[in-house]
């Protein structure tokens, strides 16, 4: 068995070594073929696994898990906003490899400062790990821990309480948007609801002169280990956050606690803010709000940042390979693509007609043939120009009733050989309404395919 993060990399060599020089060569052997890979499994162990049981994953769930899995969440449900809120923000870090090998690694708070192998992290912890009882060996990894017991019993990792965060966590919203946002954007009204610090204790959960006490659970530590049994006879440690002081290492009793926070230091309150969605911002695109974030005792706020995402639109949909272009599927009549037409062809995004023109004998309209308007596509953000709009016209050809309804050929001009009967292509114009609007463009002089 081996230990590894989320991009497969293994733990540190030098880990192997020291395991060799202390235990000898029987539990040497077995350290070297656990850290090595001999084994013919493997586990994989992370600091946190609030983010994966908010999407209702596994921590070795792929990419395409875990946006399956969050799509299934409904946003609108008026009841799970604070929890989709968070929903939100554990699929941002799980769908970036980067930021899930460093939540993998590291949890919520990140990694700690100072570089080196974490923290969280000395020999005295590993020594005590190895001789305590003689029973098994482990390690921790930078805040993420993981223990190996043969069932000797004693053993295991230590460490001391996570540092403080720089600054308070994030707090990611999915935000949707329709198209016509997109081209003219948009500007947002809400009503946030965010944690502040209590008023009554100034922050620290307890009644005036009272001081917590050690944590009976985790001994003042912030965390805890539970076992995890990956073999027979071989039984891993995994290091967690302590539910009972939450990482603290002290806690207080019920009677001590804040009457206006009862205990959580910090209040919900709703704010009423306003940001712009500007014209042209891309799927995917974040907006932030700095220091509008969720407060927590002696740290400075995180922000509040938007996911803006893409509606789909029953028209138009993203032209891939140009920045700012739209396509369009459209159907014309036989006779227009033989014999050209006039006529406002779609509604565009911000209510306008576009009409296009298409000259008799400069053009054959071929069905799939793709053509260009140029300018017509969303704004580029950050310049004056637009993106194109791409047209792929679907030719309307008429069924076999009207064909052997003919009586006589037709001329190039629609008329009979004998100039007496005029023979329509039939087909359908699209209902556009009442149009206040009409700008007239042209097609691109060559289709594109």
């Amino acid at each position: 068995m081996f230990v590894r993060d989320k991009e497969g990399r293994q733990v540190d060599r030098w880990m192997t070594r020291v395991v060799v020089v202390v235990f000898g060569t029987n539990y040497g052997s077995l350290a070297c073929a656990c850290l090595t890979g001999a084994f013919p499994f493997r586990a994989i162990v992370v600091a946190d696994s609030t983010y994966y049981d908010l999407l209702e994953v596994s921590v070795d769930a792929t990419e395409v898990e875990i946006k399956k899995a969050y799509k299934k969440k409904n946003p609108d449900d008026p009841q799970a906003h604070d929890k989709f809120q968070k929903i939100g923000q554990a699929y941002e870090t799980l769908s970036n490899p980067n930021e899930r090998a460093t939540y993998d690694q590291y949890g919520t708070d990140g990694p700690p400062r100072g570089g080196g192998m974490g923290s969280d992290m000395d020999m005295d912890d590993l020594f005590a790990s190895m001789f305590g009882g003689m029973g098994g060996f482990g390690f921790d990894d930078g805040g993420a821990s993981f223990g190996f017991d043969m069932g000797g019993g004693g053993g295991g990792p230590s460490g001391r309480r996570r540092p403080k965060p720089a600054k308070g966590r994030d707090t990611m919203v999915p935000y949707d948007i329709s198209l016509e946002d997109v081209y003219k954007g948009k500007k947002v009204v809400m009503n946030l609801e965010r944690d502040r610090i209590c008023g009554g204790c100034k922050g620290s959960g307890g009644r005036p002169g009272v001081e917590p006490r050690e944590c009976s659970k985790c001994e003042g530590k912030g965390f805890i280990f539970t076992d995890r049994h990956l073999a027979p006879g071989l039984l891993g440690k995994m290091k967690s956050v302590c539910p009972e002081c939450d990482g603290e290492g002290k806690k207080l009793r019920d009677k001590e606690k804040c009457k206006k926070c009862k205990g959580a230091k910090v209040l919900k309150e709703k704010k009423r803010i306003e940001f712009m969605i500007d014209a042209g911002t891309e799927d995917g695109e974040r907006i932030a709000l700095r220091g509008e974030g969720d407060e927590a005792p002696d740290i400075p706020a995180g922000d509040v940042i938007f996911l803006i995402r893409h509606l789909p639109h029953s028209s138009f949909r993203p032209h891939p390979g140009s920045a700012g272009s739209l396509q369009i599927l459209l159907s014309i009549r036989l006779s227009e693509s033989l014999l050209g037409f006039s006529r406002v062809l779609f509604i565009h995004l911000d209510g306008r007609g576009i009409k296009v023109t298409s000259k008799r004998g400069d053009r054959i309209i071929k069905p799939g043939s793709v053509w260009v308007i140029k300018g017509e596509g969303l704004p580029i953000r950050g310049s004056s120009r637009k993106g194109d709009m791409y047209v792929r016209f679907d030719v309307e050809f008429p069924d076999e009733k009207w064909a052997k309804g003919l009586e006589m050929p037709v001329g190039e001009d629609g008329v009979g050989a004998g100039g007496s009967t005029k023979v329509e292509l039939p087909g359908r114009k699209p209902d556009l309404g009442g149009v206040a609007i009409v700008d007239e463009r042209e097609l691109s002089a060559k289709p594109v395919n």
